[in-house]
């Protein structure tokens, strides 16, 4: 109508006033197009903010938690623990190191290679025509035959390498010192201390032990500790020493002839 204010005008109305239609382009001068208003808010409250990376990954963890089946929850959850133990060394807690060795088979426990034979009662120990260890009353003596090599650089003690695990009243041939044998060669009956390196003698691991404390036929446990090379000074120098492990065999005893 003529005098009147067009509604799609891009003036204002008649008096400068805006008119009630709320998309009328010329309500919002340099804006094409309609007009949509914003929705009121309650008073006080805030828009959500938009979430960040860690919100996102927390959203997106707890959906698929809740889309697992229990069955697939429970090996979640065992993977998670084994990767917690492995974190603190719990994967490294199993030891390897063999703890029984066999009978007539070479064994290395580091410094030497020993292979047990047998084992034999003896009421004296006699070695190239003459007696080396002398019967005594309560007493008997228990031989185990060995072949012993050294294979270090350098020469050491064969006696510690021997020890009855079973056996509490066990000594050497002269009553001086328990669990420790007394190591003679086979050859000529001589007492061996000290293995050369790279040498390898057969020898008679003797022990006296009470007479009724093994049977002919019986068996009993011989241990040779692992050896390791160790520079300290707490040794004063150098040299082999157990290393807190060991290995064990169990020989048959023969009844004496």
């Amino acid at each position: 109508m003529d005098g009147e204010p067009d509604p799609i005008s891009s003036g204002p109305g008649p008096g400068g006033e805006m008119p009630d239609d709320p998309n009328a382009v010329w309500r919002r001068p340099g804006v094409e197009g309609p007009f949509t208003p914003t929705a009121p808010t309650a008073e006080g409250q805030q828009p959500p903010a938009s979430q960040g990376v860690v919100g996102r990954l927390t959203t997106w963890i707890r959906s698929w938690w809740h889309d697992l089946e229990f069955v697939q929850m429970w090996h979640v959850v065992a993977v998670a623990a084994i990767l917690a133990t492995a974190g603190f060394g719990g994967l490294d807690q199993v030891d390897k190191t063999p703890q029984t060795f066999d009978l007539g088979k070479p064994f290395d426990n580091g410094e030497f290679t020993i292979t047990v034979k047998k084992a034999v009662l003896r009421s004296e120990i006699m070695g190239d025509g003459a007696v080396i260890a002398k019967e005594k009353p309560g007493r008997t003596y228990l031989a185990v035959l060995a072949e012993v090599t050294n294979n270090s650089d350098r020469a050491d003690v064969v006696s510690g390498n021997f020890s009855l695990p079973n056996m509490a009243d066990a000594q050497d041939t002269s009553l001086i010192q328990r669990q420790r044998p007394s190591v003679f060669r086979v050859e000529d009956g001589s007492f061996l201390v000290m293995l050369q390196p790279d040498i390898t003698e057969k020898v008679a691991v003797v022990w006296s032990i009470p007479s009724a404390a093994v049977l002919p036929g019986s068996q009993v446990s011989v241990q040779v500790p692992y050896r390791k090379f160790s520079r300290g000074l707490v040794l004063y120098g150098e040299g082999w020493v157990d290393d807190g492990k060991s290995a064990t065999t169990s020989v048959p005893v023969e009844v004496s002839s």
